[in-house]
């Protein structure tokens, strides 16, 4: 049996796939740089439910927001986050829309300073499969696994249980 691979086309984006979380990760890294000209140390997107995607920015704020801060303007730096997360707010979403072909039918935004976090957490419609048909069957596969892993986590915390109950017993 043999394999072949053929080297794609930089221009050939049909011939990468990309997964969708590491996707929106670097978009959503890539619209804070562009708009405040530094983006996060880090950026990390979970599924909370088959509905949910939250996407976490770490260690964002500029070296002037840190400023602000210890001079003790706390509210005043919280506020110009929250305006940057409104004039991002149409980009992020359609950044979610077009990795996971679903329309984003909601976001929020939050930041906290300590830990230098901010989320943006965002309520998914349902799929576009019109739009993205190969993208809809990966985003039901990642559901479909996330499903089967709260199963198996609940199968296994059942029979910790049940292994507790019986030394309980034992013991007695």
């Amino acid at each position: 049996m043999s394999a072949s691979y053929r080297q794609p086309d930089v221009g050939d984006a049909a011939s990468f796939t990309v997964d969708p979380l590491a996707r929106i990760c670097g978009e959503v890294a890539g619209a804070f740089r562009r708009k405040w000209g530094r983006g996060p140390a880090k950026t990390t997107a979970h599924w909370a439910g088959p509905n949910i995607l939250v996407v976490l920015l770490h260690n964002g704020h500029t070296e002037q927001e840190k400023a602000i801060r210890a001079a003790g303007h706390i509210q005043q730096l919280l506020d110009g986050r929250q305006v940057l997360q409104q004039i991002l707010e149409d980009e992020l979403k359609a950044i979610v829309a077009n990795a996971t072909a679903r329309e984003v039918l909601t976001m929020l935004s939050a930041t906290r300073l300590d830990p230098d976090l901010s989320a943006e957490i965002f309520l998914l419609g349902r799929a576009r499969t019109s739009e993205h048909p190969r993208m809809v069957q990966r985003v039901d596969q990642a559901k479909a696994f996330a499903g089967a892993s709260r199963s198996d986590a609940r199968a296994v915390r059942a029979e910790a249980q049940q292994a507790r109950v019986k030394r309980e017993e034992l013991h007695q």
